[in-house]
């Protein structure tokens, strides 16, 4: 909602002059601990006209839909209704704008923000109601993400509309091992994990639901087939939960990882999963950290996370699974060594 709000605010509002965020702010903090607000006191305190701050409460009005009016009893501008702003202060605003500004910078596709709804022209209206004094700030603060796949954003863009529209998508889809297949898919919902885009649909194909993965779509198109399959809010949940990492399957065991020192002091703090279940010990002398945790049939990735940790980590259990951790360390060396 509040996404939606700023967008409105940067396409709608062109011919009234857009509050300042510090003033808006202000009188949204003083209504909350005060109970009201006079025009005449924001007015002074900013050294402004007392028109400005009127400009202000019809802004909040507008285009924040808060609940503002004046109130004769009060004697000052309240809340009718209970109201939470976007930003509570100002530095609030200020690190929105940090995070969202330097993510969106950093993840870019052909000169385009991989994050498509963040535009220019919102970070620009964002960093205009941030203060100079701040700039020092901004500028100590970067995000970089190397991780990032191509993606074509009319993709994106026929996923959004499917979402709209209640209609299928057909695409042409590559797999792992590079063979395209076309797909009739009723998407459900959008994932960014660890960098990449993923969509959760239904796949008439498979008759199940699936993961597929944006940098993976030769192409795509909306089409004017009508969602069939009624999936549950706790059907969706339960799979894309289900189990360890993006590629979800309907069956999932539990599994056993250890991850010794000097790894263990970068795991220690990471949650794999949120039904895992982790404990601390010694083995041979040496901190071990033991996470138990959901992993479906496609464990290609588990794997990998293991592998990642090596030589300081190992699959415990199920049996199966160590196994298959077992026989890609025999491949690498084979192949490598």
């Amino acid at each position: 909602m509040h996404t939606l709000v700023v967008y409105n605010a940067v396409f709608f509002e062109k011919e009234v002059e857009m509050s300042n965020l510090e003033r808006v702010v202000y009188i949204n903090h003083t209504i909350k601990t005060k109970g009201f607000v006079t025009r005449k006191d924001v007015a002074e305190r900013f050294e402004v006209h007392p028109d400005t701050v009127r400009r202000d409460i019809e802004y909040m009005r507008s285009f924040l839909s808060a609940p503002i009016k004046y109130s004769y009893r009060a004697g000052g501008y309240v809340y009718e209704t209970p109201f939470d702003m976007l930003f509570d202060s100002l530095e609030d605003a200020v690190l929105y704008y940090i995070f969202v500004g330097s993510i969106s910078e950093s993840l870019k596709l052909n000169g385009l923000s991989y994050i498509p709804i963040i535009s220019k022209e919102i970070l620009d209206k964002i960093s205009s109601y941030i203060p100079s004094g701040f700039d020092e700030i901004m500028d100590r603060i970067s995000y970089d993400s190397s991780d990032i796949e191509s993606m074509d954003l009319r993709d994106f863009r026929n996923i959004l509309s499917s979402f709209m529209l209640k209609r299928c998508v057909f695409i042409n889809y590559m797999s792992a091992d590079g063979k395209t297949s076309e797909r009739l898919i009723e998407p459900l919902k959008l994932i960014n994990y660890f960098g990449k885009w993923y969509v959760v649909a239904y796949c008439r194909k498979r008759t199940a639901l699936r993961v597929f993965l944006f940098s993976r779509f030769v192409s795509s198109e909306i089409t004017e087939e009508k969602f069939e399959y009624p999936v549950t809010k706790k059907e969706l949940d339960d799979y894309i939960d289900g189990s360890f990492g993006m590629f979800k399957s309907v069956r999932s065991t539990m599994a056993t990882i250890r991850v010794f020192e000097p790894s263990y002091y970068n795991v220690r703090k990471q949650k794999w999963h949120k039904n895992q279940q982790v404990k601390e010990c010694v083995i041979d002398g040496k901190k071990c950290l033991e996470i138990t945790l959901p992993v479906g049939e496609r464990d290609k990735e588990i794997i990998a996370r293991v592998l990642s940790y090596s030589p300081d980590s190992e699959i415990v259990s199920p049996p199966e699974l160590r196994e298959k951790w077992q026989a890609r360390i025999r491949e690498l060396y084979e192949k490598f060594c």
